[in-house]
């Protein structure tokens, strides 16, 4: 006689790890209304260096201090609407919407690294975009490319700002000692955060890289704002005709960061 199988408890499962939400500013507000459009801040960055004078203030002949007009907006936008379900027959099961609402949470950041890199979902800021300043003109050695990135965040925020890669760049990373453990984060030789990003890795123009290449990014601080999560009750997603259930759960992000973006295309190869 054929025995049935035995349903037992699935394998633990580790959280993804060294992704957006490891270096980005990850907020759920209370209130609910700014996922109609977007989002708009002003961010507290500054050029460097510092304009400066060795003319003292008692010289009528000094020349006179410029400052540049009006208060620089960063905003993010339109938001994301990433949803994931369970479509499946209720018989023997009560936990289907849980079910769902778990399952989101297990694919929201890689979702929202693609979209912010390559802006697929038609959101804004994105990395992949011809605005986007390129570093080094040519492929340039990882190390050097590292380099520049930091240097420009330093440069254009005055802050830790982010460095964006691929996720399968990072074995080459550390194995070339470019990044470093720091808490719950991986970090450049400076000291900004990396985030290793489930991306297909395009260039600035949208391109796929050259072979034996990749494309980094670097931004300033990054921020990634999230609704409640939205879903129906089970007795809402019980179909019963069918005794199924057809549950979808959603929620609402924006992602962005202040400043600009920068890109490098770094050699693979030592």
């Amino acid at each position: 006689m054929t025995q049935p199988f035995v349903t037992v408890p699935a394998p633990a499962t580790t959280p993804y790890r060294h992704g957006l939400f490891s270096a980005a500013a990850l907020v759920d507000p209370a209130d609910q209304r700014e996922f109609n459009a977007g989002v708009l801040w002003e961010p507290n960055l500054v050029d460097a260096p510092a304009s400066a004078t060795t003319t003292a203030a008692s010289d009528p002949a000094r020349p006179a201090k410029t400052l540049p007009e009006g208060v620089a907006v960063a905003q993010a936008g339109p938001v994301v609407r990433l949803y994931t379900g369970i479509q499946a027959d209720l018989v023997g099961r009560d936990d289907h919407v849980e079910r769902a609402r778990a399952r989101l949470g297990l694919v929201e950041q890689q979702s929202l690294e693609q979209y912010a890199w390559t802006g697929a979902a038609g959101n804004r800021p994105r990395l992949a975009d011809a605005a986007t300043q390129v570093l080094g003109g040519a492929a340039v050695p990882l190390a050097h490319g590292i380099g520049l990135l930091e240097e420009w965040i330093s440069d254009k925020t005055g802050v830790l700002g982010v460095i964006w890669a691929p996720r399968h760049m990072a074995g080459v990373l550390t194995e070339r000692s470019l990044v470093r453990p720091d808490s719950a984060r991986l970090i450049a030789p400076l000291g900004d955060p990396v985030i290793f990003a489930h991306t297909t890795g395009v260039g600035p123009t949208g391109a796929a890289p050259a072979a034996g290449t990749a494309w980094l990014y670097a931004t300033g601080p990054v921020m990634v704002r999230r609704s409640a999560i939205v879903g129906p009750r089970l007795e809402q997603a019980h179909d019963r005709t069918t005794n199924s259930v057809f549950a979808i759960v959603e929620r609402f992000y924006t992602v962005g960061w202040s400043g600009g973006a920068a890109a490098v295309q770094v050699q693979l190869s030592a």
